[in-house]
């Protein structure tokens, strides 16, 4: 339910003990541009509270002081959940915005008391129209701890809003704390400055020094369980060890799934940049998703799904495997409109699920290394209103029949980003074992890896993944991005992130949700910008990923005819050559290291 503010206000005496015994921080001065509020005149009245998650004790968002003009307020959750937005505060705009607007959003904020090992509070910032989810404006998350903090969340408008059509958010619901707001303001400056003239936050995490211990240790991990070793022996039509040959091995497909999500629509179209665009999905990744075409609206609608086939034929045409984005969605706003808007289809949803899964896993039989068969059952829950949630075992085994070679997925979000992750990994592991129980095969537990502004510390994202680990099944990172302004911090994230990863013996593929500004969710995520500028994250993916992971060799036969090194598995091609002679072997480098014999002819 939502509570008015004037039911939480306390006294105002409480002002002397909060903001008036000590100095809070001076916010930047940036009059001279003339920005103007859009907050409400009364910000302490003008709100709506809500605590949509607890139930024998509230949480609260009361007014205990002021500084500035302006009122300080004290956030307390009773209780952690894995629903971020189920507690918090919202203030309705009070003056209209253009589309091009230059705004920011700007508080101070500081830890009480924070029910994790850090201490340190945590909340999502949001601007947007109310109910629009994914379009939001601004969704950033900040930690903070007991000193007085600055936050700054600069944004260009998307789109008209007139007054009272969009608001401001904070919610603190993902763990048991109580933090401390001053000088919550939302400025439009119209187009009297750009983005890069605002403040940003400068966020960072634990681990980030150049000599992190857990990153020494990963990486010593990765050597140990990520290659084996490598021989190729050369011999002559007799069975002879050759020496002097030439011998060259290159990995051409990593064992693990180094990916991104692909747009339909650009693979097909011809311009430039889909030229620049197809070149790159072909030279930087080895798996590809794409991202909207087989999802069921849009394979219901012929010119989506001719696009959407035509794509999977051409990354198959070149090479590239293929994983299928999505079989299920359980909400009814990811559903055909058909059935969204008819509470008599609703009503069918279950035979209507498994006749669409039926008829997508016949056309693309063959040609998918797997699907993601339900996603986010566990934060999805409308479908399971009309029929238990049990039946989604039924989808699991009817994409198991459709082709038993490929990897089955469970795939969900709120894991290895922030303090709730363990809630989430909970839930997300009681649904798997549900669908287990009941007979299905669920072979990838799939976590989706956004990241906000505050990035989770590389040793929490490791226990995360021991807690999913515990049953034994691959975990997949499917979506990752990092959506931060911050160039620097994304790429040294990005690069923590993946060493992490891939120093964990359950994890087993990584999906980048988008690469090129253009065509990308979350542009700031992407490691092109619009005009193809390369940035630091791309520069670290091209390290790690297609460098120091992607093991090529070359060297000359000793006397005993062999080549020994090491190798991270994968599909590789080799090379001897001597005196003319030449002959090519492709092979898979797997953990047994089995020798690999190349006859020159």
């Amino acid at each position: 339910m939502f509570i008015g503010i004037r039911a939480a206000i306390v006294a105002l005496a409480l002002s002397a003990a909060a903001a008036g015994a000590e100095s809070l921080p001076v916010a930047r001065d940036l009059s001279a541009a003339r920005p103007v509020s859009v907050m409400p005149a009364d910000p302490a009245k003008d709100l709506v509270f809500r605590d949509g998650i607890n139930t024998d004790v509230k949480g609260s968002f009361v007014v205990i002081g002021e500084r500035a003009g302006k009122p300080v307020f004290r956030a307390d959750n009773p209780k952690g959940s894995t629903n971020q937005y189920g507690v918090g505060v919202r203030w309705r705009s009070a003056g209209a915005i253009r589309k091009g607007d230059v705004m920011l959003v700007r508080f101070m904020a500081r830890a009480i008391k924070a029910r994790q090992e850090s201490g340190e509070a945590e909340g999502l910032l949001i601007f947007q129209k109310p109910g629009s989810g994914p379009d939001r404006e601004v969704t950033q998350a900040f930690s903070v701890g007991p000193d007085w903090t600055q936050i700054y969340a600069p944004f260009v408008a998307t789109r008209d809003y007139a007054a009272g059509e969009t608001e401001a958010g904070i919610s603190f619901s993902n763990l048991e704390q109580t933090i401390e707001f001053a000088e919550v303001d939302v400025l439009n400056f119209e187009r009297r400055l750009t983005l890069a003239d605002l403040p940003i936050t400068a966020f960072t995490y634990a681990g980030r020094a150049p000599d992190a211990a857990w990153r020494k240790a990963a990486l010593a991990r990765i050597e140990a369980i990520r290659t084996g070793p490598l021989t190729i022996r050369v011999v002559d039509r007799r069975g002879q060890p050759v020496a002097g040959a030439a011998v060259t091995a290159a990995m051409t497909q990593s064992a693990f799934l180094w990916g991104a999500s692909v747009s339909a629509e650009r693979l097909q179209e011809k311009s430039a940049d889909a030229d620049i665009y197809r070149r790159h999905v072909l030279d930087l990744f080895d798996t590809l998703v794409v991202e909207n075409g087989f999802k069921w609206p849009r394979w219901i609608n012929p010119p989506f799904r001719e696009r959407a086939l035509a794509s999977l034929d051409w990354l198959m045409a070149n090479g590239k495997r293929h994983k299928g984005h999505n079989l299920s969605w359980t909400g009814w706003k990811f559903s055909p409109s058909f059935v969204a808007k008819d509470p008599a289809k609703q009503a069918e949803i279950a035979t209507l699920v498994e006749a669409h899964i039926r008829e997508i896993t016949s056309a693309t039989r063959g040609k998918m290394i797997g699907w993601d068969v339900v996603n986010e059952p566990v934060h999805e829950t409308d479908y399971f209103k009309v029929m238990p949630r049990e039946r989604v075992a039924e989808w699991f085994k009817l994409a198991q029949a459709s082709d038993p070679s490929m990897q089955l997925t469970l795939n969900e979000y709120g894991m290895l980003n922030r303090s709730s992750s363990p809630l989430m990994i909970a839930d997300l592991l009681e649904f798997s074992r549900m669908l287990r129980k009941e007979g299905a095969r669920v072979d990838v537990l799939g976590v989706q890896g956004h990241v906000g502004q505050t990035p989770r510390a590389p040793v929490s994202v490791l226990s995360d993944l021991d807690l999913l680990a515990v049953d034994g099944q691959q975990i997949q990172i499917t979506e990752f991005d990092f959506n931060t302004r911050d160039e620097a911090l994304q790429a040294d994230y990005t690069r923590d992130f993946l060493i992490a990863l891939y120093s964990h013996k359950s994890v087993t593929g990584l999906i980048m949700w988008g690469f090129w500004e253009g065509a990308h969710w979350k542009p700031a995520a992407a490691m092109f910008a619009t005009d193809w500028r390369e940035k630091p994250n791309l520069a670290v993916w091209r390290d790690l990923v297609l460098d120091k992971w992607k093991t090529r060799i070359a060297a000359t036969t000793p006397a005993s005819g062999e080549v020994v090194a090491r190798g991270h598995f994968g599909r590789y091609r080799a090379t001897a050559t001597l005196g003319g002679k030449q002959t090519v072997v492709d092979f898979d480098l797997k953990p047994s290291g089995a020798p690999v014999t190349i006859t020159l002819k």
